[in-house]
């Protein structure tokens, strides 16, 4: 089993809002914080959080965050 860092295969094509939400998650933000600040509906917010946790091969928000940061992708 080949762990998320020696993973070779394309890098996840993210959205820009799920870029955003979770560059928001990684600086502290609050699923209600984020909703504040890109005046979307927090069932949207949860649904694009979501979206970047799968395309990322993340089990949780932080895991997603973690693997982002690693491959630069905000």
């Amino acid at each position: 089993m080949t762990s998320p860092e020696n993973d070779l295969s394309p890098l996840p094509e993210l959205t820009e809002i799920e870029k955003r939400c979770l560059e928001l998650a990684a600086n502290g933000r609050t699923p209600a914080d984020i909703v504040l600040e890109i005046d979307l509906a927090l069932p949207r917010v949860q649904e694009i959080m979501c979206g970047a946790v799968e395309k990322l091969g993340a089990r949780n928000v932080t895991g997603a965050i973690i693997r982002a940061l690693r491959l630069n992708l905000f």
